[in-house]
Parts: structure tokens; C-alpha cells; sequence
């Protein structure tokens, strides 16, 4: 890897390959992670701020520069790169207000910042405050914080809420058809555009739900599953152990009575495969098990097998996805 490659990384110009091989480099060595994220908010608040940290960003470059050296190259494994966890940060310099150092505060400045989980990956997100939060297979997020420290999260995905309570921060998950307002809170929502259902859990404590005027239409309590149909705008609200809902941030799956074809698409998420059932009563036949999402696709597809003796075949693609079909 070259200085120039290492700074593409930093303004998040390199490619995927480019981006793999870094952060693969960085697997398994939490050391050489810890210096690498001292570096890049350095490197980012140098952007702001040149002449108050230029010189700690330099002598620190050179620093990890001499160590990441070091280190043999490895070889990448093209099957590990379709079904592996790669951890990608997306760099946005506006942002870096939030990452502050030696707790010295930046004022009056507005924040942008994306972040996204790879296929077959949960990525962990740590905010200033000490909230926490987890996006799951295929997510992107944006967070946008404003002048007045009002922060909004966009969503295109699964993500784990766990805020701190704090009864100054303005905390707001916009859906574009209604929002979610954080009081305090842990809640999952799940909100893929390609999705036709937008669901929220609360876990613990309390989030109001919010039309894009600003009225509150619904409080939701801790156990609730709120469902909400994006074609006839219809809401649902049900009793739900959020331990299912939040199993995915423990990597496993959790598929309660449910039909194989969601079942497929869960997979199709996490593995980054096609599914094809050869018939719709198969489609409808469901299913009850626990998994762990480090397993491989394969083993999940003769977990299934065991119980209702279904068949299925992998065709693997050179390029684009692998397709797997089920049948009877």
C-alpha cells in the first residue's frame, strides 16, 4: 500500500479494493486500529483547524506510517471479500466537529457525516456522548447535526438506537413519512427503501412518533412492535419480545414461525445472494430456528433441510450474485 493509497482511505476517495486491502490489514490488531482512528481525526480536525493541529497530525503520520510498514502483506480471499465483514468509514470533513480532542469543544458548527454496513456485516458506531449505534447488513445512515445541536438521522436500512439519556439533546430518526423522536432511549427501527414495511421496537424507554409537521401521533411503549405499510400508510401495533428484533445485533438470526420467502430475503441480505423457490406453497411453508449469521449459507440452507427435507442447488457467479435455488 502506498502514502497515496493511505490518504485516499482518509478522504474516502479509494476504491473497494483499495479500502478492503486497508482495512484488512487492520484486522485482528485493535493497536494499530486504536492509532489509526487517533490519526484520522487529526487528520480531520487539521482540516478545520491547520494551525492548531497540522503539526500533532504530521508527527503522528509518521508515527503509524512506520508501524502499518511493518506488517506482511496478506492475500485476499475472493470468497471471504462476497461474505466477510468489511468495515468501511466514510470520511465527510464538515463532520469532524464530534470527534473531539482531549475533550476540547468546537462550537456552532454544522455536521455531516454517512456511514454504511457492508452486506453480511453489523458495523458500531460511538458518538460523542457515549450513545451507540448498530447498523445492520446493507445500511446507510446519515447524520446531520445543526447549529443548535438538533441531530437528524436518515435511513436506509436496520439500525440499534442505544442513547444516552440527556434531556438537552434533539435526537430525530427521519423516515420521510413520519419521524421518530428519541427521549431517551434504545429502539430498533428497520426502514429499507426496498422494503414496503417500516417497523420500530422499543426496547427501553420512550420515542414519540411524528408527523413531518411536527405533531405527535403515537408514543411508544417498551415491548411494542409499531408497523407501518408504506402503500396504504395503514399502522399496526403489537406485543413483541425486542429480543427478537434485536437478535441480529448478537449475529444471529431469529426466524419465528416465519414463511421461508421471508426467510430467503433475510439471507439474500446478509450473504448478498439471489434465492429462487420454484413454487409459492414452499414459499408459504414456515419456519423456526436460531442461527448464527457467521455460519455459511450453505449450512443454514441444511438446517432448513432437516426439518421440512426441501432440496436447493448453488450456482456460483464469476461476476454478480451467487443464485441459489429451493425446491421440493
Amino acid at each position: 500500500m502506498t502514502e497515496d493509497t493511505f490518504h485516499k482511505i482518509l478522504s474516502n476517495t479509494a476504491s473497494e479494493a483499495e479500502k478492503s486491502e486497508f482495512f484488512t490489514s487492520l484486522e485482528n490488531n485493535p493497536e494499530k486500529q486504536s492509532e489509526f482512528q487517533h490519526f484520522k481525526n487529526l487528520y480531520v480536525l487539521s482540516n478545520l483547524n491547520p494551525e492548531k493541529y497540522r503539526g500533532q497530525q504530521d508527527k503522528s503520520f509518521v508515527q503509524f506510517w512506520e508501524r502499518i510498514q511493518t506488517q506482511k502483506p496478506q492475500r485476499l480471499i475472493n470468497q471471504w471479500m462476497r461474505y466477510a465483514a468489511i468495515f468501511i468509514v466514510a470520511l465527510t470533513l464538515g463532520f469532524m466537529a464530534d470527534f473531539i480532542l482531549n475533550r476540547e469543544t468546537i462550537s456552532s458548527v454544522s455536521q455531516h457525516i454517512e456511514y454504511s454496513s457492508e452486506k453480511g456485516s453489523v458495523s458500531k458506531i460511538h458518538l460523542e456522548d457515549g450513545s451507540t449505534i448498530w447498523l445492520s447488513s446493507g445500511t446507510k445512515l446519515k447524520l446531520d447535526k445543526n447549529d443548535s445541536g438538533e441531530t437528524t438521522a436518515r435511513l436506509d436500512g436496520e439500525a440499534y438506537f442505544d442513547l444516552v439519556p440527556d434531556p438537552d439533546r434533539k435526537f430525530t430518526v427521519d423516515l420521510e413519512q413520519f419521524k421518530v423522536r428519541d427521549i431517551g432511549t434504545i429502539f430498533n427501527i428497520r426502514a429499507y427503501e426496498s422494503e414496503q414495511t417500516i417497523s420500530t421496537t422499543l426496547v427501553e424507554g420512550r420515542i414519540d412518533l411524528i408527523k413531518n409537521s411536527g405533531e405527535s401521533f403515537l408514543t411508544v411503549k417498551p415491548g411494542e412492535l409499531v408497523s407501518y405499510d408504506k402503500s396504504n400508510k395503514n399502522i399496526v401495533v403489537n406485543q413483541q419480545d425486542p429480543s427478537i428484533v434485536t437478535a441480529w445485533t448478537e449475529g444471529k438470526f431469529v426466524f419465528i414461525d416465519q414463511p421461508l420467502s421471508e426467510i430467503c430475503k433475510e439471507l439474500e441480505k446478509w450473504y448478498n445472494i439471489e434465492i429462487q423457490i420454484t413454487d409459492q406453497k414452499l414459499a408459504n411453508t414456515r419456519y423456526t430456528s436460531v442461527v448464527k449469521r457467521s455460519t455459511t449459507v450453505k449450512m443454514v440452507l441444511k438446517i432448513l433441510a432437516v426439518t421440512d427435507q426441501i432440496k436447493y442447488e448453488i450456482t456460483d457467479k464469476k461476476e454478480g450474485k451467487d443464485i441459489i435455488k429451493i425446491r421440493k
